[in-house]
């Protein structure tokens, strides 16, 4: 009971972890929608995040200021009652799909006209740990999906001890500290596909952070 319960803590601080960082996120954005940044682009992918963002907003802090604390609370009670698993799907996959399109905008951006080059760029930096974390709670999940024995699907390979959930968040940190490495590796079919889809997306992202980094300093000469 008491692993079970550490296990779940581990997971809603995760979780919640991510909830911030998609709001600080999604905030840098959208920054530039407050002087009509949004309604002069004809991008689709453009207005398809400021639509998604603004109608998860309001939902979003209904769960800040309501249901995040209510699952602390039940997951720290000393009456402790297991949080069922489809709310913590739930929330994951919610993120997950977040920083799927947030990448999506992110692309977009990079072909519009740029009112600040720095802003975009810190932009792209605050994107970053969303990413790392919402792909360690992803391939985490999906390696334990209905196992008991991790690494089935997605192994790690430079841990030789027993992993933890904790193991995934950090491979996923070390695949951006080594510039796009990949920490982690497809054992089966489904976790190979899993791990190219992380790896063109891990790239993707560093590109664009070294394009605008580029145009920051070519600005600056």
């Amino acid at each position: 009971m008491a692993t079970n319960k550490l296990g779940q803590v581990k997971e809603l601080l995760a979780l919640t972890v991510l909830g911030l960082l998609s709001s600080l996120s999604a905030s840098l954005l959208l920054k530039e929608a407050s002087g009509g940044f949004v309604s002069q682009q004809s991008n689709v992918v453009i207005r398809a995040y400021y639509n998604f963002s603004h109608a998860t907003h309001q939902p979003l802090n209904a769960l800040a200021v309501v249901v995040v604390p209510s699952l602390w609370l039940l997951a720290l009670s000393s009456h402790y009652r297991k949080i069922p698993r489809a709310v913590l799907d739930c929330f994951g996959g919610f993120f997950v799909l977040r920083m799927v399109i947030g990448l999506l905008f992110v692309n977009a951006l990079l072909f519009t006209p740029a009112t600040s080059q720095s802003l975009l760029l810190g932009q792209i930096l605050a994107f970053l740990p969303f990413f790392v974390v919402a792909w360690g709670w992803l391939i985490w999940r999906i390696d334990y999906w209905g196992r008991e024995v991790p690494q089935g699907i997605i192994a790690i390979p430079d841990e030789n001890e027993p992993i933890t959930s904790f193991d995934y968040y950090h491979a996923s940190i070390y695949s951006i500290i080594n510039q796009g490495k990949s920490g982690f590796k497809g054992v089966t079919r489904l976790g190979r596909s899993l791990c190219l889809v992380h790896n063109l997306m891990l790239i993707n992202l560093l590109g664009l952070a070294l394009a605008r980094a580029y145009g920051l300093v070519q600005k600056m000469l």
